[in-house]
Formats: C-alpha cells, sequence, structure tokens
C-alpha cells in the first residue's frame, strides 16, 4: 500500500505523543482503580496526589521522569506515588516503538490504538482482577472499524472472532461453575477475548489463547518457584493481561498486518 508523506507524519506525531497518552492512560486507570467508577474513570479532572490532594503542577506531571526525579514521592507531602504510573507510561512508549519497528506504516496507529487499550485494560485488571465493561466495548468497536478499514472483505471473519471470542470462554466459565461449584474465570474476561477477536478475526483466536495458556502457566510455576509454595486449583492470578499479550502479539505477527 503507497504511504503517503501525510501518513507517514501523522504516525510519527502518534508515536511523539505516546508518553503524554501513557500519562492518560496511567491517570484514568488509576481513577477507574481506586474509585471503583467503571466507565467513569476518563473524567478530565485535574491531576492531584492520591495523598494529600494537592493538585500537580506542570513539571510533576513529566512522564516518568517526574516520578524518577520526584523519587516515587509527592513534592507536598513526600506521600508515596505508585508505581503504576511510571509502568504503565512506559508500556505505552514501549507499545508505539514496538508497533513502529513491527508493522507497516498504514496499519501503525490502528495498532497503537490496540495496544494502548490492552495497556489500560491489563493495568486495570492487574490491581482490581476486574475488567470494565467500557473498554472492552472500545476494545471490539475499534476492532470492528480497523477491520472495516484495513480487512473489509473478510469482515465477517472478525465479527466471528468476536462472537467466538466471547462465547468460548462464556461457555468454559459455565462448564467450570457446574464442575466445581465456583467461578474459575471472569465474563470480563470472555469480553476482553471478544474485543480482541473483533481485531485478529476467527483465526486469530486460537495462537491469542495459546500464548495467554502457556504465559500463565509460566508465572503460576515461577511463583510457586521463587515461593516455595504448591500450584493448586485454588491459585488465582489476573487473566486479562495474559490474553492482552497473546491478542497483542497475534495480531503483531498475524496475516492482517503482514
Amino acid at each position: 500500500m503507497p504511504v503517503s508523506a501525510e501518513m507517514l507524519a501523522l504516525n510519527l506525531y502518534v508515536g511523539l505523543a505516546s508518553p503524554l497518552i501513557g500519562s492518560g492512560i496511567a491517570a484514568a486507570t488509576a481513577r477507574m482503580v481506586d474509585r471503583q467508577a467503571w466507565g467513569q474513570g476518563w473524567g478530565l479532572a485535574p491531576s492531584s496526589c492520591p495523598a494529600c490532594g494537592r493538585r500537580l503542577g506542570a513539571l510533576e506531571m513529566i512522564p516518568v521522569l517526574s516520578w524518577v526525579a520526584q523519587r516515587g514521592r509527592c513534592r507536598g507531602c513526600s506521600g508515596p506515588i505508585s508505581l503504576h504510573y511510571p509502568l504503565v507510561e512506559l508500556a505505552a512508549v514501549v507499545v508505539a516503538v514496538w508497533a513502529a519497528v513491527t508493522v507497516p506504516p498504514h496499519v501503525y496507529i490502528a495498532t497503537c490504538v490496540l495496544g494502548w487499550l490492552l495497556v489500560a485494560l491489563s493495568a486495570v485488571d492487574i490491581r482490581t482482577r476486574r475488567l470494565p465493561d467500557g473498554l472492552n466495548l472500545v476494545l471490539a468497536a475499534t476492532g470492528l472499524g480497523a477491520a472495516a478499514v484495513l480487512d473489509g472483505t473478510r469482515m465477517a471473519d472478525h465479527v466471528l472472532g468476536a462472537v467466538a471470542g466471547f462465547g468460548s470462554l462464556v461457555a468454559i466459565e459455565i462448564a467450570y461453575r457446574r464442575l466445581r461449584g465456583r467461578d474459575g474465570i471472569g465474563r470480563g474476561d470472555a469480553k476482553l477475548l471478544g474485543g480482541t477477536g473483533a481485531w485478529t478475526g476467527i483465526q486469530g483466536l486460537a495462537p491469542c489463547i495459546f500464548v495467554a495458556a502457556l504465559s500463565g502457566i509460566v508465572l503460576v510455576l515461577t511463583i510457586a518457584a521463587t515461593n516455595r509454595r504448591p500450584v493448586s486449583s485454588d491459585t488465582v492470578i489476573s487473566f486479562g493481561p495474559f490474553l492482552a499479550a497473546g491478542g497483542w502479539l497475534t495480531w503483531l505477527y498475524g496475516p492482517l498486518v503482514s
């Protein structure tokens, strides 16, 4: 696909904006976690210290660098500032850089949008073990939108991917509950896989689930080895980040962006 100078310039602007976008994602997801305000955490209220409530100045909101310079402390009250902020900001930059060196220019912005949504979902799930419906809905909607623009001749595959991704994990969730008498997979995970399937198409579900399951198993075994604790069916982990990793890798290295 021919690439115009305007498209390259827009991609550059988006890439350079990734630290600021990451800062916005970090702040919004932190508000979701702290307030449990699902669907209301993306407000435009000024950023403030979570400990003393003091409004932050411009120099205190420079992505990553402000946190490092202040040694993770508020300049006013010396209260701790969560590592959540610089990690999410760095993740957003990694998404932009990784996309830049992996996908064609005409897919770059869509890839960044996917990556940033997956970062946001993972950040919330790690801290709360919940995946907000609003973000999952945006993931699915943007996935179908990207498919319409980039892969319109196979739109049915992406719709089926969304339906099958959601339905497959719901089926596993119900079966597990009936067999074990308790929940094993959250409904948010099913919605996340459905949203991912909208991006990758139905053919991307198998590799996505494989990566998610394999990486989850590796983490559980690593935790068991380092903490010397046995792994059991009661071991609880947030599965959303692993599904996000599977969807991200499937999108980057799958047929749609090649």
